[in-house]
């Protein structure tokens, strides 16, 4: 389902962003860009709502995720920040690897399918292959083959 969900245009395998929040719009713009949602800041404003309930990382990872009236097609928005983050999560790390998750309001709820698969991928060898990769191109192949 992931690969169905994302392509090269929804991948930055260089983020720019220094805070999560920066992370979360980084992520943002992207699906703006890509016609995934209609509303960069509605989007964004469902997100941080979801991640007031619970902090949305975990070994490295982290996946912020909304049920939006924004998001126009579900979609998945790829980053890496080398060197990670700081996140707020509990166990200390800091996520270098980020999976934005963006699902319709009133649909199904993929973005359970794709978290439960996502977590099979989860691995330290994931994580590094990820953060390795050259390009957009090298971790869409990763996602597609892991």
């Amino acid at each position: 389902m992931i690969t169905q969900l994302t392509n090269t245009n929804l991948i930055k395998h260089n983020l720019q962003a220094n805070s999560k929040k920066e992370v979360f719009e980084e992520l943002a713009q992207m699906l703006f860009e890509n016609k995934r949602v209609t509303s960069k800041e509605d989007f964004l404003a469902d997100i941080e709502i979801r991640e007031a309930v619970s902090v949305t990382s975990t070994d490295g990872i982290a996946y912020p995720h909304s049920k939006s009236k924004a998001v126009i097609e579900p979609a998945i928005a790829v980053g890496v920040k080398p060197g990670g983050i700081e996140y707020g999560d509990e166990d200390g790390i800091k996520p270098s690897v980020f999976f934005m998750i963006a699902s319709p309001d009133n649909g199904a709820d993929h973005h359970i399918y794709v978290l439960q698969e996502l977590f099979g991928k989860f691995s330290d060898e994931f994580i590094e292959d990820i953060n390795n990769a050259k390009d957009e191109h090298q971790i869409l192949d990763i996602l597609i083959n892991s």
